[in-house]
């Protein structure tokens, strides 16, 4: 496209059918299961337990590969939109699998220990909600600041003059970087409490179950 095609009354004309509009746009819709409430799958089985399956795989997988990008530029501006639009599935898996759990939680009805560690789980999961939430957003805004800050600019000047400066590319790296680290950690702390609150659960039925029997 020429200068003259691309410039509209002496001022550059906005694409915005640009991949970083379009991803932007992916990002508002992957909000749209966050209300969301599944229950059940299968004839009552658990929805959480399936659901999890989602994000425990794909959480180490995008943040693996961000990393790669933020430490490869190119392979960012090449692999950027399939990446980004990966972390929005990812993200929007993370709300399902949150609804699905605090509906499982609720079905439960635990107490003691199991209540106490399955109540920080649930925190450490919103805690990890955030984290990935701030992963995606971040990582849009650097795979933009990548191909503008490479003379590729999208038109609309507010984005262009804030993400064409290679330092604010630079500062977006490390924030991409810290976040994914961040995510990475919750992934495995919302993890390892979940098992460790169904472990202490299948205790506590069974010492009820035995106590009932009794000797």
């Amino acid at each position: 496209m020429s200068t003259q095609d691309n410039t509209l009354a002496g001022r550059p004309r906005v694409d915005w059918g640009r991949a970083e509009f379009i991803l932007v746009a992916l990002g508002f819709v992957g909000f749209i299961t966050l209300p969301i409430r599944i229950t059940t799958l299968y004839s009552g089985l658990p929805a959480h337990p399936l659901f999890l399956h989602v994000p425990v795989i794909l959480i180490p997988v995008t943040i693996v590969a961000a990393l790669i990008s933020m430490a490869k530029p190119e392979w960012l501006s090449r692999y950027g939109i399939a990446l980004s639009i990966v972390s929005i599935f990812t993200m929007s898996s993370v709300f399902l699998t949150m609804q699905a759990g605090g509906a499982l939680r609720a079905a439960l009805d635990l107490h003691g220990e199991a209540a106490r560690l399955i109540n920080e789980h649930s925190q450490a999961a919103d805690i990890l909600a955030i984290l990935y939430v701030a992963f995606t957003a971040t990582l849009i805004v650097a795979f933009a600041a990548c191909r503008i800050s490479a003379g590729r600019p999208t038109g609309l000047g507010i984005v262009d003059r804030l993400l064409s400066s290679p330092a604010v590319f630079a500062t977006l790296r490390v924030a991409v970087v810290v976040l994914a680290l961040g995510a990475g950690f919750m992934t495995f702390r919302t993890g390892d409490l979940g098992a460790k609150a169904v472990w202490q659960g299948r205790l506590e039925a069974a010492e009820a179950r035995s106590s009932r029997v009794g000797p």
